[in-house]
């Protein structure tokens, strides 16, 4: 298939633009032209109808020698034309300009027809008739001519005037020439003044383009905020991606620096023990390979979560229906029956992908679910524009200043529960990385609550 549109802004509007234009040109100028033939003939035609009413007003019964009747007339015409009109072009043989009033075989005519007669056509009517014809020396004449009963003339009377339009045709062609190069020079000023403001509109758009090539040579560069307002969203966007991207960089980085720093350790405690020259107990290799163990086990983690939260800009997941599915999950496999109750409007929507809201309610409940003595409660709705999110159970809670170190690294509290000490982690992870905010603190059913706050 041959692609028409342009593939270019630019192109898309200098093509729109064009033939909007030249559809509004060919159809002023079709306009303007037929208005220019239409006044000029109703003009004209009105001028021959005011000779033929004045030539009308000028007939009069009875004979006269000198009328100009024509060869053939006879000796006592029924009526007479005394009072003529008057234009000097009626009086000049074959100057374009005629008239006629003829009855039966009686023809009285202009000078100016010499010899020879108009061609009538009879309105059956008696109203004003008008028509083209070909006159002497074949000229195209316009004939208005009507019938009419003067006083004291018995039967009617046809009364003709013609004019050549040669004149009227040429001021026609003229204006109509006028008309063209007028709309012909408007519409390039029109396009010129397009083109100019196609270019300036879009200026913008090619800065921004400049301006994320530059990105590429100056990572921690960013849009800048003087946008237009059409323009103005898609910087912020555009800078929101770079500063996200950004995060996960650092991120990264930390994970791996972080799990360098972490395994150093245990390898030199490794490294000392054989260096010895002894045997490296049991004991000690596998405490070691423990914490090497879970080191990685925290640090994939918490890597799988940020590299989740890439994916999922935009995303608006509903929480009922994950909690729900959680809720069913943890009935099956908690060791004892915990009643978990879910206050969770179906408005409630978490800003980003399902699986990080798994991750997070998850964690939650199920920590929720190893301390509960036999309740666990849910809630979740939307405020201020933004998500409110609520784990709390009425277990043994946390005692007072012990929060800022459940939210450590790994930190476990209670190394009796199973569990690697991961959860409240991962979750401020996930949170810190959607911009939202957790704390923990005593709950009103006696123990710990974790609330979040979304953007």
């Amino acid at each position: 298939m041959i692609r028409v549109t342009p593939r270019s802004l630019r192109g898309r509007l200098l093509l729109a633009g064009s033939l909007w234009l030249m559809a509004g040109v060919t159809t002023a100028y079709l306009l303007l032209s037929w208005a220019i033939a239409d006044t000029l003939n109703h003009a004209f035609q009105d001028r021959l109808a005011g000779l033929v009413d004045s030539l009308a007003a000028g007939i009069d019964p009875g004979t006269d020698p000198g009328n100009g009747s024509g060869p053939g007339s006879p000796a006592d015409p029924a009526f007479t034309v005394p009072r003529p009109p008057t234009d000097s072009r009626f009086e000049q043989a074959y100057s374009g300009w005629y008239w006629q009033v003829s009855q039966g075989q009686t023809i009285v005519r202009s000078r100016s027809l010499w010899d020879t007669v108009l061609e009538t056509q009879l309105d059956p009517d008696g109203e004003l008739h008008t028509h083209r014809t070909t006159g002497p020396r074949g000229r195209r004449l316009q004939v208005v001519e009507r019938d009419i009963q003067p006083p004291g003339i018995p039967g009617l009377v046809h009364v003709s005037v013609a004019a050549d339009r040669t004149e009227i045709d040429g001021d026609i062609t003229r204006l109509r020439l006028l008309v063209a190069l007028c709309l012909l020079a408007l519409g390039g000023g029109l396009l010129a003044a397009t083109i100019a403001q196609v270019t300036y509109g879009l200026r913008p758009l090619r800065t921004l383009g400049h301006t994320l090539d530059r990105l590429r040579e100056e990572p921690d560069a960013r849009v800048g905020e003087d946008q237009p307002t059409e323009i103005a969203p898609l910087a912020r966007a555009l800078n929101g991606v770079l500063d996200h991207d950004a995060a996960l960089i650092d991120r990264a980085r930390t994970h791996v620096g972080n799990l360098a720093h972490g395994l150093k350790t245990p390898l030199a405690v490794l490294n000392a023990a054989a260096g010895e020259g002894e045997t490296v107990s049991a004991a000690t290799v596998r405490a070691e390979t423990a914490i090497m163990a879970r080191l990685v086990d925290r640090h994939l983690a918490r890597a799988r979560a940020a590299a989740g939260s890439a994916d999922s800009l935009g995303s608006r997941v509903p929480v009922r229906e994950t909690a729900e599915r959680l809720k069913r999950t943890f009935a099956a496999l908690l060791p004892r029956p915990v009643t978990m109750t879910l206050e969770i409007t179906e408005s409630a929507r978490f800003p980003g992908n399902a699986d990080d809201l798994m991750e997070i309610l998850g964690n939650l409940m199920d920590n929720g679910g190893k301390w509960a003595e036999s309740l666990v409660l849910v809630t979740a709705f939307q405020a201020d524009g933004g998500l409110f999110l609520a784990v709390e159970d009425d277990g043994p809670g946390l005692p007072e200043g012990e929060a800022n170190a459940a939210l450590a690294r790994g930190a476990r509290l209670d190394d009796a529960k199973p569990g690697h000490g991961l959860g409240l982690d991962i979750v401020s992870d996930l949170v810190d990385l959607r911009g939202g905010t957790m704390t923990l603190d005593k709950s009103p059913l006696g123990g710990l609550r974790v609330t979040l706050l979304f953007p």
